[in-house]
């Protein structure tokens, strides 16, 4: 009676041994798919990142070039204003202030 007993109690054992292994298995196969999701959600947030940072210095050269000095100089020819030449000032022998 007591070899029966021992048999119906691993029995037990064995079914709850395999339920557990079933139970890890399907947590880690879940655990699985999880970071392969999040590993390509890294790889597009990457990308994106680099996306961003090369639209960054296409725009941080779009301001220079708008800002430099030839840029302003064509913008200046269309003004209309006469080029300064050669300049002369009044001589002044007195040094005089005109007061309010």
């Amino acid at each position: 009676m007591v070899s029966g007993s021992v048999k119906f109690n691993l029995k037990h054992f064995n079914v709850c041994l395999f339920a557990a292994a079933a139970v890890l298995g399907v947590m880690y196969l879940i655990n699985i798919s999880d970071l392969a999701i999040q590993g390509f959600s890294l790889r597009d947030l990457k990308a994106q990142a680099s996306d961003l940072a090369s639209e960054k210095m296409a725009n941080e050269e779009a301001v220079n070039a708008a800002q430099s000095y030839y840029s302003w100089n064509a913008r200046t020819k269309g003004l209309d204003m006469v080029a300064i030449g050669n300049v002369e000032y009044l001589p002044s022998d007195s040094l005089t202030v005109a007061r309010k």
